[in-house]
C-alpha cells in the first residue's frame, strides 16, 4: 500500500512536469534560435511544432491526470523525442532548462508506470475512419504550413493552396525544392497513413473478434448467474465488458468522466461476489475512477456494503408469478378491459428470427420503432434498456400485433433472466395510431407463453424513482432530491407516469431497486454522470426535449 502511494505521488510529480515544461516550450518557441548548417528556415519550422507541441503535452497532461494509458505511451514517446531533439541540435539557455524537466518527467512517468492503467475506449469502425481521416488531414495541413512558411522565408510568395498542392505532390513522389524538410514530410505522412489504415483495420476486424468473444463469454455467464432481471443487458453493444481473473463473472460499463456506471449487478456465482467485486473495486482505484452501480436487486446489498459500498433505493421493480398470474379479479378490471379491447381490434403472434428471418416483418417492426422515437419526449434511452436487435436475436424472444389490414401496429422484446425462470418486457414500442390495450396484450400474451414454457417469474422493470424513500431509511437531502424529481420533473422523462402505468399490471410485487455506489453519498459527478449514460444525446436532450414539451 505504502509503494502505491509513494508512487502516486511520483505520478502527481510527473505530470506537473509535463504542465511546466509545456509552458516553457510554448515559451522557448518565441526565443532565437541558433542555425543549424545550412538549413536556413529550421528554427521557424522548429517554433511552429514547438507551440503544437506545449498545447499537444497540455492535453496529455490533462489525460495522464485521468490515469489513461494511452497518454502514458504517447507522452513517453514525445517526450523521448524532445529529449533526443534537445540534446543533439539545440543548445541555448531556454532549451537546456526543457531538457531537464523533459528527461526528470521521462524518469518519473516511467517509474510510475504502473499508475496508469486506464484503458482507452475501443473504437467502433465509424470513429476510428473519423479518427483516421481527421488525423491525416491535420497531419497534411500542418505539413502544408510548414512548407508555406519555408517558401516565404525563400522569398517566394506561394498562395497557401498552392503550397497544399505542392505537399499532396511530394508525398506520391514528386520533386522537392526544400529536400530535408521534403523528405521528413514523405516518410511521415507515408508511417501515419499505414498507421490509419492498421487503426481501421483493427477496429473493423480485430476488435470485432475480440467484442464477439468476449459476449459468448459473458452470454454464457449471463444466461447460468444472471440473477437481476437486467442482466441480459449486459450483452448490449453499448457496454464495455470487465472479465474477473481470479473468479469467473462479467460486469458491463460505460465511462462518463471519471464515472464507471454499471449496469445491473454484476454476474457472478452468488459464493464469488466478493472476490469478483473486489477484483472490480481494484480496477475502478487503479484507474481513478469513481463507481455507482444503477438498477440492482437487494440481493446482494451486505456484500456491497462490506465492501464499502453506499446505496440509495432507486424505484420498484413490478415482478409477476406468473403461476398464479391472470386476469380475473377486481384489480385486474382495468387492465383486463384494456386487453379485451385490443383483442378486437390486434392478433398477436411470435416472430423467431433464430428460426425463419422474414425481411417484411422486419421491415415493418422497424418502422414502428421509427414512429415510435417520433413521438417520444426525448432520444431513445440507452444503457439500461435494450435494442431491438433483430441483426443479432440471440435469446431474445419478439412478439409483435397486426391489426385487421394486416399491418404490425406494435411489438416487444423479452428478455431472460435467471436461467430462463423468468423474463422482462425490455422493449415495448407501438405506432401513434394502434389501438389502445396492444402494448398490454403483448405483455399479458408473452407472459401467458413463458408460463406455458415453465418460466415463472415475469418484470416489466424499474418504475424509477418510484418510493424512494425507505422505511426506517434515512431522511437526507438525497431522498428529499429524488422525490422532487420524481414529482416535479416528469417533463423530462415520465418518472410518475411510468409508475402509473406498470400499477395497472397489478404486479406479484413491488422489488426495490437501488444505485449503490462507491463514495461516501451520491455526488454530482456520480448523479450526472447515471443521467448522461443513459441517453447518447446527453443532458441538452433531456432540456431541449422539456422546451419543445412545454411550447407544444
Amino acid at each position: 500500500m505504502r509503494r502505491t502511494r509513494v508512487q502516486n505521488h511520483l505520478a502527481n510529480i510527473g505530470i506537473a512536469l509535463v504542465i511546466s515544461m509545456s509552458i516553457l516550450i510554448f515559451i522557448a518557441s518565441f526565443f532565437p534560435m541558433a542555425r543549424l548548417h545550412d538549413i536556413i528556415f529550421y528554427a521557424e519550422i522548429s517554433r511552429f511544432v514547438q507551440r503544437i507541441m506545449s498545447l499537444t503535452l497540455l492535453v496529455i497532461a490533462w489525460n495522464l491526470h485521468m490515469r489513461k494509458r494511452f497518454a502514458w505511451t504517447l507522452c513517453i514517446a514525445l517526450l523521448s523525442g524532445r529529449l533526443f531533439l534537445n540534446l543533439v541540435l539545440h543548445h541555448h539557455v531556454v532549451s537546456l532548462i526543457a531538457t531537464i524537466f523533459e528527461a526528470l518527467a521521462l524518469v518519473i512517468l516511467l517509474i510510475s508506470y504502473s499508475q496508469f492503467r486506464r484503458p482507452s475506449d475501443r473504437l467502433s469502425v465509424k470513429r476510428s475512419v473519423f479518427a483516421a481521416v481527421a488525423g491525416l488531414a491535420t497531419v497534411l495541413t500542418g505539413a502544408a504550413i510548414g512548407r508555406f512558411s519555408l517558401s516565404q522565408h525563400a522569398g517566394e510568395s506561394p498562395a497557401f493552396s498552392d503550397s497544399l498542392m505542392e505537399t499532396i505532390g511530394i508525398i506520391f513522389g514528386e520533386s522537392a525544392d526544400f529536400p530535408a524538410y521534403d523528405r521528413f514530410i514523405l516518410y511521415f505522412v507515408w508511417a501515419c497513413a499505414v498507421a490509419s489504415v492498421i487503426l481501421v483495420l483493427h477496429s473493423a476486424i480485430i476488435n470485432k473478434i475480440k467484442t464477439d468473444e468476449e459476449r459468448a463469454k459473458a452470454r454464457e455467464l449471463v444466461l447460468k448467474y444472471g440473477q437481476n432481471s437486467a442482466s441480459y443487458l449486459v450483452l448490449e453493444n453499448d457496454k464495455t465488458l470487465f472479465f474477473g481473473e481470479k473468479v469467473p463473472g462479467v460486469a458491463a460499463y460505460g465511462v462518463v468522466g471519471n464515472v464507471v456506471t454499471v449496469c445491473g449487478d454484476p454476474v457472478c456465482k452468488p459464493e464469488h461476489f466478493v472476490q469478483f467485486l473486489s477484483e472490480f473495486s481494484n480496477f475502478c482505484l487503479d484507474c481513478s475512477y469513481q463507481c455507482v452501480f444503477i438498477g440492482t436487486t437487494g440481493t446482494f446489498l451486505e456484500q456491497y456494503e462490506m465492501m464499502g459500498y453506499g446505496h440509495i433505493k432507486a424505484g420498484e421493480e413490478a415482478l409477476f408469478s406468473l403461476d398464479g398470474y391472470g386476469l380475473a379479479g377486481g384489480k385486474m378490471q382495468k387492465l383486463r378491459a384494456l386487453i379485451t379491447h385490443a383483442s378486437k381490434e390486434v392478433t398477436t403472434h411470435e416472430y423467431n428470427p433464430r428460426e425463419a428471418k422474414c425481411v417484411q416483418i422486419e421491415k415493418e417492426i422497424n418502422e414502428v420503432s421509427a414512429a415510435w422515437l417520433e413521438g417520444k419526449k426525448s432520444g431513445q434511452l440507452g444503457f439500461s434498456v435494450g435494442g431491438v436487435n433483430l441483426d443479432d436475436p440471440m435469446d431474445r424472444r419478439y412478439f409483435y400485433a397486426r391489426d385487421k389490414d394486416g399491418n404490425i401496429v406494435a411489438f416487444n422484446v423479452f428478455l431472460p433472466f435467471n436461467n430462463f425462470d423468468g423474463y422482462l418486457a425490455d422493449v415495448t414500442r407501438r405506432v401513434p395510431h394502434a389501438p389502445g390495450g396492444v402494448t398490454e396484450k403483448l405483455v399479458y400474451d408473452g407472459f401467458m407463453a413463458f408460463r406455458d414454457e415453465g418460466a415463472h417469474w415475469g418484470s416489466i422493470g424499474l418504475a424509477t424513482l418510484a418510493n424512494v424513500r425507505e422505511e426506517g431509511g434515512k431522511d437526507d437531502l438525497t431522498v428529499k432530491f429524488l422525490e422532487f424529481v420524481y414529482e416535479k420533473c416528469n417533463g423530462f422523462y415520465g418518472f410518475k407516469d411510468l409508475h402509473h402505468a406498470k400499477e395497472k399490471y397489478n404486479p406479484t410485487l413491488w422489488a426495490p431497486g437501488y444505485f449503490v455506489y462507491s463514495a461516501k453519498t451520491i455526488t454530482p459527478e456520480i448523479a450526472y454522470a447515471v443521467v448522461a449514460i443513459q441517453n447518447p444525446g446527453g443532458i441538452k436532450d433531456f432540456l431541449l426535449s422539456s422546451v419543445k414539451a412545454h411550447f407544444k
